[in-house]
């Protein structure tokens, strides 16, 4: 695995894993989403919603059923040069203009494009992959530099995963310990720092902090961001190397607004 050339997207691979890769078949709700516009507001809608059409006029089965419903119509966002906002999420923040930045259809593409670099031969990551997908809203991926280039740099990035009380997921540690769960059983080259909880834009958030080896005596560091708005993991990930891309992320933080 090359993690120095495509850290940031690879850490988006890797957290659109990872309740899967954690709780394993706990929890077989689904959530698709509709491909949006590269500028404009699009909705997803849980595709269990529309099994249940399907079915008898029964009561949900369980609580989880019942997140469904009330998570129909969820806002993928808008994504402008320079800014993303989301109403669902209650979420803004800007990023610069002359940033790289992808939408929700745009990381859908980089998603099916390199899932097989983390999966490799393992079938069941592939099959992990293949279910933690359809629950995932890819929502955001801003970036200094091409994703598709040699050049590493700061980068931010917005994706919300549903989740249930029935996988344990109650708060953004319980995500993010997951997450680590997952990255440790996996191996990956990473160091962890004790979580810790920040407040962003006005809503507290878990915070993991960790940090790998670029390969060229430089350091790569990533804070992952969790907390749980309306039934989903909402997750802000920030990339950076050195003082100079920390104060762009920095920055990029210091926009957040929640409503």
């Amino acid at each position: 695995m090359t993690i120095p050339k495509k850290a940031s997207l690879f850490a988006m691979l890797i957290m659109i894993m990872l309740v899967a890769a954690a709780c394993g078949d706990k929890a077989d709700n689904t959530a698709a989403t509709k491909e949006p516009a590269a500028t404009e507001t699009t909705t997803g809608t849980d595709s269990e919603t529309a099994n249940t059409e399907e079915t008898d006029n029964t009561e949900p089965a369980s609580e989880e059923a019942k997140e469904t419903e009330n998570s129909q119509d969820v806002e993928l966002g808008t994504t402008e040069k320079g800014s993303y906002t989301n109403d669902y999420f209650g979420v803004s923040l800007k990023f610069p203009e002359a940033w790289e930045f992808q939408d929700a259809a745009g990381m859908n593409e980089l998603t099916s494009a390199s899932s097989e670099a983390i999966a490799g031969d393992d079938e069941t990551k592939k099959k992990q992959i293949e279910l933690s997908q359809t629950k995932t809203l890819n929502l955001l991926m801003a970036s200094k530099y091409p994703l598709d280039g040699g050049q590493v740099g700061p980068s931010a990035m917005a994706i919300a995963e549903k989740v249930s009380l029935l996988q344990g997921i109650r708060t953004g540690k319980d995500y993010l310990e997951a997450t680590k769960k997952f990255m440790v059983d996996s191996q990956f080259p990473y160091d962890y720092k004790e979580m810790t909880t920040e407040t962003i834009g006005g809503k507290e958030m878990d915070l993991m902090q960790i940090t790998m080896d670029a390969g060229d005596g430089s350091t790569i560091t990533q804070d992952y961001y969790s907390t749980i708005i309306e039934g989903y993991a909402f997750n802000f990930i920030f990339t950076y190397m050195d003082d100079k891309t920390k104060a762009e992320i920095d920055n990029i933080k210091k926009s957040v607004q929640f409503k």
